[in-house]
């Protein structure tokens, strides 16, 4: 790929992923809606479904990444629905774990079964020798994310 081409590929690669990424939520929020659930419910309910129960609820930050502060008001809204309960943490007092009601786990359920029939969907005609090259530029972006910066070459000469 010529290196003009390839440099309107790199301006507007991460643009692209990040609307396919809020279009596949969107899909997702469609399908949920009769559920009464949107992007800000299901994800927690999808992530306390897929994580081994109970879940600290600072994982849930973590793997959610969004604030702590935001989570405990969505942690609040599933709780008042009874779909989770949080109980004390005895090894971190600071800490509340989370789980999953017998409600919360059926919605859990409905939850990875619409994210599944719309990835089903969206990835239709998609290869696996495709999805695989995928996944491995997605792995190595990631690891490049976890990479110190190199130092302008200006401020290694000042040092």
């Amino acid at each position: 790929m010529p290196d003009l081409e390839r440099n309107k590929k790199e301006l507007s690669f991460g643009r692209r992923l990040a609307r396919l990424g809020a279009a596949w939520r969107r899909q997702v929020d469609h399908d949920l809606r009769e559920y009464g659930l949107t992007e800000a419910t299901w994800r927690p309910v999808l992530y306390l479904g897929l994580l081994p129960p109970p879940v600290r609820q600072t994982d849930l930050v973590r793997v959610l990444e969004i604030e702590a502060p935001s989570v405990a008001r969505l942690l609040d809204v599933l709780e008042r629905r009874d779909l989770v309960f949080r109980s004390p943490d005895h090894e971190d007092k600071r800490s509340k774990l989370v789980s999953l009601t017998e409600k919360g786990e059926r919605t859990a359920r409905q939850v990875r079964h619409a994210v599944e029939a719309v990835s089903s969907r969206l990835l239709h005609g998609i290869s696996s020798p495709e999805l695989l090259a995928c996944y491995s530029v997605f792995e190595r972006i990631e690891a490049n994310l976890h990479k110190k910066p190199a130092l302008p070459p200006q401020t290694v000469a000042m040092r």
